[in-house]
Formats: C-alpha cells, sequence, structure tokens
C-alpha cells in the first residue's frame, strides 16, 4: 500500500471563478486597473482540481493562496473597496434592482472572507518563523 500523501483543503480555502467574472465586469468600467489585475489572474492561475474540493463546491474554483500570490493584500483591499463604493451609490441613489443588490452582498461577503483567510494565513504563516 503506498503512502501518497493528500493535501487536504477546507471550504474556505477556495474562491470562486464565477466572483472573480463578475467583479471584473462590476468594475471593468470605473476600475479598469483593478479589472485587469482579475483578468490577469483568470488567465495565469490554475483551476482546483475537483478532487481538492471534497464535494464542497459546484463550479470552477481556485485556491485562495494563488489569488492571493496573484493579486496581493494591498490589490485584493481596492477590491474590496471598490465593490462597497458600488454598493453604497447602488443604496444611495435606489438603482439596482433588489436581487442585484443580495449579489452584490454576496460578492462582497466572498471578498471579504478572501480578506479574513490572507490575514489567518499570513499570521499563522510569521508565527510560524519567531
Amino acid at each position: 500500500m503506498s503512502r501518497i500523501s493528500v493535501e487536504t483543503h477546507a471550504p474556505h480555502d477556495f474562491f470562486s471563478h464565477r466572483a472573480l467574472e463578475l467583479t471584473f465586469r462590476l468594475l471593468r468600467n470605473n476600475n479598469p486597473g483593478l479589472a485587469n489585475a482579475i483578468k490577469n489572474t483568470l488567465s495565469h492561475i490554475h483551476i482546483a482540481p475537483y478532487e481538492a474540493l471534497v464535494g464542497t463546491h459546484t463550479g470552477e474554483m481556485y485556491f485562495n493562496a494563488e489569488l492571493y500570490q496573484s493579486l496581493s493584500a494591498h490589490t485584493i483591499g481596492k477590491i474590496v473597496s471598490a465593490l462597497t463604493d458600488i454598493g453604497q451609490q447602488a443604496l444611495t441613489k435606489q438603482d439596482m434592482p433588489p436581487e442585484h443588490i443580495n449579489q452584490l452582498r454576496k460578492l462582497i461577503e466572498d471578498w471579504v472572507q478572501l480578506t479574513e483567510w490572507i490575514l489567518n494565513h499570513t499570521t499563522t504563516d510569521k508565527a510560524a518563523y519567531h
């Protein structure tokens, strides 16, 4: 019997392709720099293998670690800020259907969860070296 090391991942270790695509579409007109960073990321990172997902997700997913490596914490923070601005403008103008507001809220939550993942993992990594 072989002893193949299988790396396990929790459901919060992944970010969806759909969320990246939607973020790109929302940012491309008002924040072309951020949209371009997302577009470049989509063309450079790899979709997580199905086996790594352990049935927790449907659709194409990316490893948070690869996303973080490609975009950096600073850029991810700017994305959260830009999406929050879009949401605030929509609420102020009341020009977005409720289902779109809910979709935007979920998208912001996805990015915030990625930010929390980064904070947890970079803090853990730094603590291991001290």
